[in-house]
């Protein structure tokens, strides 16, 4: 039986600010799978982020600023707070990102307060 969508956001942003960038894909691919509408789109935005990191950390800029653009074209539909991710917050770091600049270690940010459902 699959996992829930909450377990596996959890789980994949856990990871992804751990550096697990790998692990997070695998994770939210896991609820993605199951998923429509905005949910769905939350996750692929946040799996393309995820895969961005893996190229940039390989020096594949070229294949990094393509999976940041592509994770902002889901991105762009979603209220700044989806699910409890700070998705206001993201779209600027994913653009700041896709350009190669110098970045602190990526962090995704969960909101605490206020309902977590919903997009």
């Amino acid at each position: 039986m699959p996992r829930g969508f909450d377990t596996c956001l959890a789980e994949g942003v856990a990871l992804f600010n751990a550096g697990r960038f790998f692990e997070a894909h695998e994770a939210w691919e896991e609820a993605w799978q199951h998923e429509r509408g905005p949910r769905r789109l939350l996750l692929q935005g946040l799996i393309l982020v995820a895969a961005g990191w893996l190229k940039r950390d390989a020096g594949n800029a070229r294949g990094a600023w393509t999976l940041f653009s592509r994770a902002l074209e889901r991105l762009e539909s979603l209220p700044p707070a989806c699910e409890g991710v700070d998705v206001g917050g993201l779209r600027p770091q994913v653009a700041g990102w896709r350009e190669g600049g110098p970045c602190a270690r990526p962090l995704l940010a969960r909101l605490l307060s206020g309902p977590a459902g919903g997009p």
